[in-house]
């Protein structure tokens, strides 16, 4: 068996050249990781094609989209979202609209939907809802005038046999689009307790999470 030896003379040649690939798989490395974190950026962490196809489709249609990000906080309960639905209606009537939904991760229930709905359209469903009333329900559907992102949207609290508040919605006019928050109660976590959806524990979060509402895929 054979022994190579490295000479005095050639070591700085040796060290030089390893220096030289060092720096050339560091470099790889830090191209690698550029490309990773800009794809990241541009597509979130968690969507997935049974969100992105939808919002492809409706882009397609000509739909300005508008999103509260892949996911968001509220106290400490997360919410993030994996799918969507393009077409998609509002209480029945069909309409060339998207549907966004957010589910929280570490709270059983907690449900928000953004209907995403372009404004040519909002006029099939608009006096629909205007004259909402829960069939059965003694209490009247409730309405406010809130501001988000200096605008006037309407509020709507929907109340549910013994629940007070079984739906809350949030009506907002963005020009040429109209988006429609809504979150659902998913009962109390205790009998007398609060509801799994913080949303409907205090109305108020929804006003202040929708104030981060933007275009996709910002």
């Amino acid at each position: 068996m054979s022994t190579h030896h490295i000479s005095a003379f050639d070591l700085p040649k040796a060290v030089a050249s390893l220096c030289a690939l060092i720096a050339i798989v560091a470099g790889g490395l830090l191209v690698l990781s550029a490309a990773g974190c800009q794809d990241e950026q541009q597509t979130g962490p968690d969507l997935d094609p049974a969100f992105l196809t939808p919002v492809a489709a409706a882009e397609e249609a000509g739909l300005t989209v508008y999103w509260l990000g892949a996911s968001f906080e509220v106290g400490d309960v997360l919410f993030s979202t994996r799918e969507a639905d393009f077409p998609e209606g509002i209480m029945g009537v069909p309409l060339q609209g998207l549907q966004v939904r957010y589910s929280s991760r570490n709270e059983p229930g907690g449900v928000l939907y953004l209907d995403v709905v372009p404004k040519s359209e909002w006029n099939k469903v608009e006096e629909k809802i205007s004259d909402l009333v829960i069939s059965g329900e003694p209490r009247p559907v409730r309405r406010e005038k809130v501001q988000v992102k200096d605008k006037t949207a309407d509020l709507l609290f929907l109340p549910l046999a013994t629940r007070p508040l079984n739906q809350l919605w949030l009506i907002l006019d963005l020009g040429d689009t109209v988006v429609v928050a809504l979150a659902l109660s998913g009962g109390p976590t205790e009998e007398g307790g609060p509801d799994y959806n913080p949303f409907i524990n205090n109305p108020d979060l929804l006003i202040q999470v929708m104030e981060d509402l933007r275009p996709y895929p910002e």
